[in-house]
């Protein structure tokens, strides 16, 4: 697995004109543990896009698992949430992890993500969280407070499930909180406006929820 993440983004992704790649590569703590510093260049110049650390894990005891971290927000003064540079990272972070593989994603940057886990939102309906989901993965944590060593800051964990039931299994727990998540916040219009005490950004990311909440039911 590390080889694989190390691999493709050592080649680089290529979007839109852009080039996301690997530098700096280097081995660190546990063993086989890989960390990756990546970039965003356009041809002009580069930025620091993010830093990844993967780890092979200790099967059977432990599964592989990928974290992305210090990543920056508008790299090459592009957005780089809801980018497709964002879906190429994800794409090449999930297909790097088989089943039982965890992503790990540093989410203070991305005020959205960060706003609705803070509010209690489900980590599947948040914004990564959904985007995760739609990679395959079925089991999450909000690792909101590090409890001690090297964990780093606030990120949002992702999991793929082991087999088939442990998947319906997963499913099944996201559609009662997507169920429970649609009876708390349906509501009007003025009453959103209400509850959020007139902050726009927070009615938005109200209504973008319950649109992931209703999505996840029609699965």
């Amino acid at each position: 697995m590390p080889e694989d993440i190390v691999r493709r983004m050592s080649e680089g992704l290529e979007v839109e004109g852009l080039r996301a790649y690997a530098k700096r590569i280097s081995q660190c703590g546990l063993k086989g543990t890989v960390s990756l510093e990546v970039y965003l260049g356009d041809g002009l110049g580069e930025e620091p896009l993010m830093h990844m650390t993967a780890c092979p894990g200790a099967l059977p005891y432990y599964r592989p698992w990928i974290e992305a971290f210090c990543i920056n927000p508008h790299p090459r003064g592009i957005g780089y949430y809801d980018s497709s540079i964002e879906t190429s990272v994800l794409k090449v972070l999930s297909e790097s992890l088989g089943l039982g593989g965890k992503v790990f994603l540093e989410y203070y940057p991305d005020h959205e993500t960060s706003c609705c886990l803070a509010m209690g939102f489900p980590p599947a309906l948040t914004r990564q969280g959904y985007r995760l989901l739609e990679y395959g993965f079925t089991w999450f944590k909000d690792w909101y407070f590090s409890e001690g060593g090297h964990e780093g800051g606030q990120k949002i964990q992702g999991e793929k499930p082991l087999h088939e039931r442990a998947r319906e299994k997963h499913m099944l727990k996201i559609q009662a909180e997507a169920t429970d998540f649609l009876e708390r916040w349906q509501c009007t219009e003025g009453d959103i406006k209400s509850i959020m005490d007139g902050t726009r950004d927070r009615r938005v990311y109200v209504r973008r929820a319950l649109k992931r909440a209703e999505a996840v039911l029609r699965r």
